[in-house]
């Protein structure tokens, strides 16, 4: 089987670059794929050395089934049909296979019938009917024949084939279908639309769900890598299974002895009975990729990987890389390399990690990347006594991602808080998409630490994104995420809702039993831009804890106060938990969030901070102002972010897709230089891209309904002058250089021009001016005056297309006052995208001026967002300036490049993170 792979893997290396004798192998159509059942599959181009496998495939099938395929029984392919199948040109004849392990168990295709339509077909193992391979096969092989210029599916299939219909009618297409001499005639258009990409997110939601179920639920584990030894890696985890009360069947592979703790050892992993649902390999890198192998063979499921040193040189790097593909190509799925293990509370409890002991069961959720934060995490938790429902360290996530944790804690009605320790994001996009959609009912707390986009951690391979670092933080932002500052900080506000729940609304009371405690907690709130609608700083200072028990009970008793801030100097008389013990009950049935400040000596804040550790019922405490009011802030920030945009995609109708397509096809097409990058999803510059203006830059704007303000270059003063007789006086002159077309200051632009003469003079003296530049100049109409602005879409290599929106002007960009979204925009989230830069009061109006359009440059975002969502070939487009005047507005300058599309890491067809198998 090695010797195939490798022949294979060899053919494909060859093929990449096309020869005359055969077309170029696309090898951005590889994925690895999960299924409806959680496992996993390799889906490739069909090879020619494929005759073999596929000819056994086919006689594996039933023969109903290969009856529907081929309408004939058909027990074995012949030596012509095995050539025609697997004999592809990659462009109008299209095939892949589905691979587990060596085997096919689906093969998916489609043949050109027309120049913008194809006939389609597939075949899925009578084993693995109903995991959802015929629909996966359907998206790709859309995505593949989009690149090549098909528009339409059309597909021939017997009436009693009912599962091959309904994969075409539940895709989320408009399908057509008719009744043709016993057979259905099936038709339908594959552009993405809004019920079929929803479709597709639903069925990866289930999918990735399941692989998580499967893996934090466990009947049977495998620990291989046991020592007798209690404090190496695989004796910490037998440990921690042990504590925490694990009741399903545990089985041991260790060379040192037939048994290890009362328990049976064995001496290889093929010598335990399978099949096992979670093997933990705690092993070197390399032993680690022969005992996958191993686990295979007796049907493991998933696995866990803690050994760190996969990623440490080049070669550690492409043992994960090679760990990966076997992992997936067995159908199974990795928690890890460098994972510090996973653990659940609650009923069936489960620890397979570092910690070293179990927390109290609550329903907090968390998950961190590296053993060194996953550890603070865990820490940080002991340390405050959070209540938590399941732990999942992903380390280098290879495989398994903080994508499929939040996939899985979506549907699990015990989690009501989720805290993310974020160090790097493989699809941010995805990621940013089901955010969106889960923090409608769960709060998601996250934190990016400082510079991890520039210094990631060992493993972590990633697209690298050519955006600052606000562009995400805002796109998160826009998603409902909360974002924090820190470990303490994250924890701070998840320990908060996991124990009282988000506050009812926004209204916050201070209460103090000293004034200056109490002004510290007022200037620390207004700094954070809290709505204070009580504040009591007049409680006495006493040794008596009631004063202040009473002065709470009269503030949240009137229901004016959705969270309180109590700040308490300790007067060291009676014990502050029973006083903290009456304000919670009183808190809890007022509806009313308590967060509490206790200033005292440090032995008697550890023994309050420890009570509230092992009781849920107590509020949090915190240490300082700073602290309290930074939890309060999550948390209030936390409530409010279920408002977050849910509204479906605006559309608009005026829109020609494919006249854009047909521009940048041509335009790229008549490029020598715009070929194809080595990796087609990271666009760093290697390939030639495309630069667009003039008429092709005004005619891809004119597809999607944005209307260009006229120009024409000119080389002379003759042509000046009868430029501007065409397009009418008034008139203004412009330098083409881009450093110049839009500085006035720099003498690039003369404005408001009223006739033939004063063109004259203008292009000589602007000629003077700028005799160190050479480039030509232009006439252009005069716009209505209006307040400037900077639309943007970028093709960034890790986000996908993302709009920037800006008020013109040096000062903008100095300041960074940009505002950052990813399209498709519904229009209350293009609304929030044009009034979130600071400097877009000025759109409102201000010092007597009227306001703008607003609903207008709205409507031009929309507009944008579409043209860069449909057309990935777009890697930059600038609209500078476009001035927004009190109704309408006007671009008056526009440029674009276009490049070869990009492999999205969150398109129209489902596929695990990372690099495909191989």
């Amino acid at each position: 089987m090695a010797d195939r792979r490798d022949g294979l893997r060899s053919l494909r290396r060859r093929a990449r670059g096309g020869t005359d004798a055969g077309p170029a192998y696309p090898a951005h159509w590889e994925a690895d794929i999960a299924l409806r059942d959680g496992s996993a599959a390799h889906l490739r181009p069909i090879l020619p050395e494929d005759a073999e496998a596929l000819q056994a495939f086919h006689q594996r099938q039933s023969e109903h089934s290969r009856y529907l395929r081929f309408f004939a029984p058909m027990p074995r392919l012949s030596e012509r049909d095995l050539t025609r199948f697997t004999t592809v040109d990659h462009r109008d004849r299209v095939a892949f296979v589905v691979l587990v392990g060596e085997d096919i168990v689906a093969v998916g295709r489609y043949d050109r019938t027309s120049p913008r339509s194809a006939e389609v077909a597939f075949n899925v193992a009578d084993s693995r009917q109903g995991s959802g391979l015929g629909s996966v096969l359907l998206e790709h092989l859309a995505a593949a024949a989009r690149e090549q210029g098909i528009d339409v599916f059309t597909a021939e299939v017997l009436p009693q084939n009912t599962k091959m219909i309904k994969v075409f009618t539940e895709a989320g297409f408009d399908v057509d279908r008719t009744l043709d001499d016993g057979v259905v005639m099936v038709s339908f258009r594959i552009d993405p639309t809004a019920r079929s990409l929803a479709v597709m997110a639903e069925r990866e939601h289930r999918a990735e769900a399941r692989a998580m179920e499967r893996l934090l639920h466990p009947e049977s584990v495998l620990l291989v890598g046991v020592s007798s030894h209690r404090d190496s890696v695989g004796g910490r985890f037998l440990t921690a299974l042990e504590g925490s009360g694990y009741a399903g069947t545990v089985h041991l592979v260790s060379r040192e002895a037939l048994e290890l703790r009362g328990r049976r050892a064995w001496a290889r992993i093929s010598e335990v009975p399978g099949p096992v649902d979670l093997a933990v390999i705690a092993l070197r890198p390399e032993a680690c990729l022969d005992a996958v192998e191993e686990c295979a063979e007796i049907g493991v499921r998933s696995v866990v990987i803690p050994t760190e040193g996969f990623a440490d040189s080049e070669h550690g790097r492409s043992l994960q890389r090679e760990l990966v593909a076997r992992i997936r190509r067995h159908g199974m799925r990795l928690l890890g390399p460098g994972s510090l293990g996973m653990l659940r509370t609650g009923d069936s409890p489960l620890s397979l990690s570092l910690a070293p002991h179990m927390p109290r069961a609550g329903r907090a959720a968390l998950a961190g990347q590296s053993s060194a934060l996953s550890a603070m995490l865990l820490a940080g938790t002991d340390a405050r006594g959070i209540g938590l429902h399941e732990f999942v360290g992903v380390g280098n996530r290879a495989d398994v991602s903080l994508n499929d944790t939040l996939q899985h804690w979506e549907d699990d009605d015990e989690v009501g808080v989720i805290g993310l320790a974020l160090e790097s994001m493989g699809n941010p996009r995805k990621f940013t998409r089901i955010a969106r959609r889960l923090t409608r009912r769960t709060p998601l707390i996250v934190l990016r630490p400082p510079g991890s986009e520039s210094h990631l951690p060992p493993g972590h391979d990633v697209r690298r994104s050519t955006l600052p670092r606000r562009a995400l933080d805002q796109v998160l932002d826009s998603a409902g995420v909360v974002q924090t500052g820190g470990v303490d900080h994250l924890l701070d506000v998840v320990d908060g809702i996991e124990r009282q729940g988000l506050p009812l609304g926004p209204r916050v009371g201070i209460l103090s039993n000293t004034a200056a405690l109490g002004a510290s907690l007022r200037g620390a709130a207004d700094r954070a831009g809290l709505r204070i609608v009580a504040d009591n700083r007049s409680v006495p200072l006493s040794p008596d804890p009631r004063l202040i028990q009473r002065a709470f009970t009269t503030m949240a008793a009137l229901g004016e106060v959705d969270l309180v801030i109590a700040g308490v100097l300790d007067a060291q008389g009676e014990d502050a938990e029973e006083v903290l013990r009456q304000m919670a009950i009183v808190a809890r049935h007022s509806e009313v969030v308590l967060l509490v400040c206790v200033v005292t000596v440090s032995d008697r804040f550890d023994a309050l901070r420890g009570r509230v550790r092992v009781d849920p019922q107590l509020p949090p405490v915190h240490a300082t102002p700073f602290a309290v009011v930074r939890a309060a802030s999550g948390l209030l920030e936390a409530a409010l972010r279920p408002a977050a945009d849910d509204e479906e995609p605006a559309r608009r109708e005026d829109v020609d897709r494919a006249a854009a397509r047909e521009i940048a096809e041509r335009l790229l097409r008549d490029h020598p230089g715009a070929g194809s990058p080595s990796d087609p999803g990271d666009r760093t510059g290697a390939e030639v891209e495309v630069e667009v203006g003039g008429e092709d830059v005004a005619a891809l704007l004119a597809a999607y309904g944005i209307e260009l303000l006229q120009g024409r270059r000119v080389a002379d003063e003759d042509e000046a002058l009868a430029r501007a007789a065409e397009i009418g006086y008034p008139v203004a002159l412009k330098s083409t250089d881009p450093v110049l077309r839009h500085r006035a200051d720099l003498g690039g632009v003369r404005l408001g021009i009223p006739d033939a003469v004063q063109l004259r003079h203008a292009v000589q003296a602007m000629r003077k001016d700028l005799a160190y530049s050479s480039a030509p100049l232009e006439v252009q109409a005069m716009a209505p005056a209006g307040v400037p602005m900077v639309v943007r879409s970028v093709e960034d290599p890790s986000l996908g297309p993302v709009l920037s929106l800006s008020v013109a002007g040096d000062a903008t960009d100095l300041l960074d006052d940009i505002a950052y979204a990813i399209p498709p925009f519904s229009e209350a989230g293009a609304h929030r995208l044009v009034d979130a830069p600071a400097s877009a009061v000025k759109l409102r109006g201000t010092r007597g001026l009227p306001p703008a359009d607003r609903d207008a440059l709205a409507d031009l975002v929309v507009r944008v967002g579409l043209l860069a969502e449909d057309l990935p070939e777009l890697a930059f487009l600038e609209l500078y300036p476009v001035l927004v005047a009190q109704h309408g507005l006007t671009v008056v300058g526009a440029g674009a490049r276009l490049a070869p599309a990009p492999n999205r890491t969150d398109g129209a067809r489902r596929t695990l993170s990372g690099p495909p198998g191989a």
